[in-house]
């Protein structure tokens, strides 16, 4: 799962949904991890972990790596996330009584409210968060496309990611089934972690 769904599966806490943001942002053990940050948002990070084997396993989360064309495939990971994000913006009113602009709200609210629970990493990236609205541009094509290119410029290795978005239009509906499959066991198990 990508940023979104793990904002989403978190607790409705600033530690949570901050811990499940740094589960992409540290390494280390929980023990490893207790001088830089509460029990609470190490439980978050932990969460994050958990959430992101389940979903490596789940059978639609396979389904769907298989979509892709094979020259992406080794980016599986990294780029069925960005597209159940999508998915989970476009069906945000079927999971969640609030709109979806205000829990990004309070998502950007609860990393202003804890600068010093964010690492380095995650602090230079909060601001481009916000500012290029990314969080809300999972919603549209256009916007995971954006996405997309972005990560390719990481390195040389990433580029083919730019082109998902050719997998992602090509077999849209398929895409989509797959995530509406696979999203209530995603919720089912992180009710039971938190």
């Amino acid at each position: 799962m990508n940023y979104l769904a793990h904002l989403y599966l978190a607790g409705p806490t600033d530690a949570s949904r901050i811990g499940n943001l740094l589960g992409d942002f540290v390494k280390g053990t929980p023990t490893s991890l207790e001088e830089d940050y509460p029990v609470e948002v190490i439980a978050g990070i932990v969460m994050h972990r958990k959430l992101d084997r389940f979903t490596d396993r789940h059978e639609q989360f396979l389904r769907a790596r298989n979509l892709l064309a094979p020259e992406r495939r080794r980016f599986a990971g990294i780029v069925v996330d960005i597209f159940f994000d999508h998915f989970l913006s476009r069906h945000w009113h079927e999971y969640s009584g609030q709109p979806l602009p205000l829990f990004i709200e309070a998502v950007h609210a609860s990393l202003q409210r804890h600068p010093d629970w964010l690492s380095p990493k995650l602090a230079s990236v909060a601001p481009r968060l916000r500012s290029e609205n990314w969080l809300h541009n999972y919603g549209s094509p256009e916007g995971i496309s954006r996405t997309l290119e972005r990560i390719a410029q990481r390195s040389p290795r990433m580029a083919p990611i730019k082109d998902s978005i050719e997998d992602l239009l090509g077999k849209y509906n398929t895409f989509e089934e797959t995530f509406l499959r696979f999203f209530p066991d995603a919720r089912s198990f992180a009710a039971t972690l938190l």
